[in-house]
């Protein structure tokens, strides 16, 4: 049976198993669906008009706004799995899981119907939109609202998934669905041509999603089928979530802030040069959601009994984002005008030139903000991570506004990347500061980072094509220079040239 199994495989897998193997689902997962969204786009930009897309972008930002109503149970929910999980206790873990499941719907019940009743002022008196839009946009905005329940049920039994390493069934469901979720508006658009068929396909991709993933979670947990609620197991959880529920109020504002203050103070029309290279360079942030959303749950495992496996985790985190990302990264930089021009014209390409660079140096040390702000949340600080939101809040609104006021949209580009640079800082030294044992990881990490950082402001500066690639050479190789000999381990540097070589072996004998 599924159940007797996972468990022993989750106790069995080492660090650099679980990262490799399970990332590497993650990110199958999100790559075919992200080749996908780059072809569709441009014809989706073009079907619906500037404003209709900037209008959709803006929309679609609403779903990440429904996790402020977990209260925190949606992570803490996750990290109480794995936990039980790894003891064993798997009756306990699935009366959890249903509990949890039940009652996050709630709360995405709830969440719904709040966003509805508000969309309607924000969209007549918030947003500036031509007025034949107003009720097509309403209206679309009203069936995305409807999701809210599958959103934060789905989140919920992915927390199911993780806790049981079953991440290879589950980016094979999300595969199909994730790439209906961007030919799905496109086939609709042909027949159909509103928001609102848009949003009813998006809706439907929900629902498909719900539907497989209780269907996995029964087979990796049978013990659901014969499950209880039982919400006195909630009570530790909402201790944990409530610090977290304070990190899921800001965090929506800290994420989308910068496009609805540019659509309020600007237009909608200009929010899509903001969110149209911010998406694509955001999608580069699926090795860091592959990569934590793996170690997240071991960490949570092991972080009490088993300091080494804790750190070799959160290093070997570390180290994956930030050797995956770099070179994306550094290339987005420095082309960005040519990667823009090709994929949705000149126009474009014009306007968020510029912009695209900041953002992609703001990627990378989000990548690595990311993995310390799930090492801090999973040794149970989850208030570390909220305060820090609050004082973010405090400082970045009316950061944003001056930048706005004077740069424009530029000005959002640069709050955004240093809000990113200054969280990954602030994080690795207080994630040293709660778990001591961390402090010698940071030598590994420091270097490359300093490095990283060089080359992504250089390539702040509009370059000709041959200094362009000139620049990309020479960083990368200095980069992984100091990868390799500041950031490895010299048993880390014999695993990998003997795995080298046995490859360069096993090449040699087939030809």
């Amino acid at each position: 049976m599924a159940s007797s199994r996972l468990p022993g495989t989750f106790a069995a897998l080492t660090p650099s198993r679980h990262l490799v193997s399970n990332a590497g689902w993650n990110m199958l997962g999100r790559i075919g669906p992200v080749g996908v969204a780059l072809l569709v786009t441009p014809r989706l930009i073009d079907m619906l008009g500037l404003a209709r897309w900037g209008v959709l972008t803006i929309a679609l930002t609403l779903i990440g706004t429904f996790g402020i109503f977990d209260f925190g149970l949606g992570r803490a929910l996750t990290r109480a799995v794995a936990e039980r999980v790894s003891d064993g206790r798997h009756q306990e873990s699935a009366d959890l899981t249903i509990t949890g499941v039940l009652t996050l719907g709630l709360f995405g019940l709830v969440s719904g119907l709040v966003a509805a009743a508000g969309v309607a002022v924000w969209v007549h008196h918030g947003l500036k939109i031509p007025a034949d839009l107003q009720t097509q946009t309403l209206l679309a905005m009203w069936v995305l609202c409807a999701t809210a329940p599958l959103v934060m049920t789905n989140a919920a039994m992915w927390g199911v998934i993780s806790a049981y390493q079953a991440f290879r069934p589950a980016n094979l469901i999300n595969i199909p669905i994730s790439v209906m979720y961007y030919v799905g508006p496109l086939l609709v658009l042909l027949v159909w041509d509103s928001l609102i068929g848009v949003m009813m396909t998006l809706a439907l991709c929900r629902l498909a999603m719900t539907i497989a993933y209780g269907c996995l979670c029964l087979r990796v947990m049978p013990q659901l089928r014969h499950a209880r609620p039982s919400f006195g197991l909630l009570r530790p959880l909402f201790r944990i979530g409530g610090w977290m529920t304070v990190s899921n109020l800001t965090f929506p504002i800290l994420s989308y802030m910068d496009r609805f203050m540019i659509a309020s103070v600007l237009s909608s029309a200009v929010t899509s040069y903001y969110t149209t290279p911010f998406d694509v360079v955001a999608r580069l942030s699926m090795i860091t959601i592959a990569v934590t959303g793996s170690a997240f749950p071991a960490m949570a495992a092991s972080w009490r009994n088993d300091a080494a496996t804790t750190i070799t985790l959160y290093r070997t985190s570390v180290l994956t984002v930030a050797t995956l990302l770099f070179p994306l990264c550094l290339l987005s930089a420095l082309f960005s005008h040519d990667i823009l021009s090709f994929w949705v014209g000149d126009d474009f390409a014009r306007n968020s030139s510029t912009l695209m660079k900041f953002l992609s140096l703001g990627v990378f040390f989000f990548g690595i903000d990311g993995v310390a702000a799930g090492f801090i949340d999973s040794i149970g600080r989850p208030d570390f991570n909220a305060t820090l939101s609050i004082v973010e809040v405090a400082l970045y609104i009316p950061l944003l506004l001056l930048l706005l006021h004077f740069f424009g949209v530029t000005g959002a580009a640069v709050a955004w990347a240093c809000r990113s640079l200054l969280d990954c800082m602030i994080r690795i030294r207080a994630g040293v500061r709660f778990y001591p044992a961390l402090g010698g990881t940071v030598r590994y990490i420091a270097p490359m980072s300093a490095v990283a950082l060089l080359a992504l402001m250089a390539a702040l500066f509009e370059n000709g094509a041959a200094i362009a690639v000139l620049m990309l050479a020479i960083s990368i190789v200095s980069f992984y220079i100091v990868v390799w000999t500041g950031s490895l381990t010299s048993s880390e540097r014999s695993s990998l040239l003997a795995s080298f070589r046995r490859i360069t072996t096993a090449r040699s004998r087939t030809a």
